[in-house]
């Protein structure tokens, strides 16, 4: 195998064989060595959350245990992790680590963000869980590319009529109710 430079699949390296790998290499594939404006802004994100997650549990009453801590506890370890993260991510973009990404699809982006402002404008309009939830899911369906749009308002209105039935009656939470869910109860109770 010495002077084989490919593997088959499954096929693992002699022991005295180094392991050869590309500056920015990692599992994935090769990163474009491009400063990653992108990735910066989710580090910026991942670090903000962090900051916002401290903040909070320092507002948290002292409460102290046995142990000499409190609930507050876990949020900061978690704001830590974060925090490790962020740098990570920052440091990673920086170096170009990140393979290059396919262009965004605005058309998907613009389908999902429409279905979100939807559902909460139909909610807010008195609709209801089922209706609302319907409409959320034929149009995320058509972002991911499913033009079939009566097929996916069918499986979408089963899906959120199941739901519905799952949240408010077998879990007891209370859903926007609307002139479908009213009809439900009616004929349920």
């Amino acid at each position: 195998m010495s002077g084989d430079t490919t593997r088959a699949a499954g096929e693992t390296r002699l022991p005295d064989e180094p392991e050869i790998r590309l500056y920015g290499e990692d599992e994935a594939g090769q990163g474009t060595g491009q400063r990653d404006l992108a990735a910066l802004g989710i580090a910026a994100g991942i670090f903000g959350l962090a900051l916002l997650l401290y903040r909070d549990a320092s507002s948290y009453p002292v409460r102290r245990s046995y142990a000499q801590f409190g609930p507050e506890i876990v949020p900061y370890i978690v704001a830590s992790g974060l925090t490790v993260l962020a740098i990570l991510t920052a440091i990673s973009a920086w170096r170009g680590g990140f393979e290059a990404r396919e262009r965004l699809n605005v058309g998907g982006v613009a389908w999902l963000a429409g279905a979100i402002i939807a559902q909460i404008a139909l909610i807010y309009s008195g609709s209801g869980f089922i209706i609302a939830s319907t409409v959320l899911f034929a149009c995320a369906a058509r972002a991911f590319g499913q033009t079939t749009y009566l097929l996916n308002l069918a499986i979408g209105s089963v899906m959120s009529f199941l739901l519905f039935l799952l949240f408010r009656y077998g879990l007891g939470l209370a859903l926007p109710n609307g002139p479908l869910e009213r009809v439900i109860d009616q004929i349920l109770r």
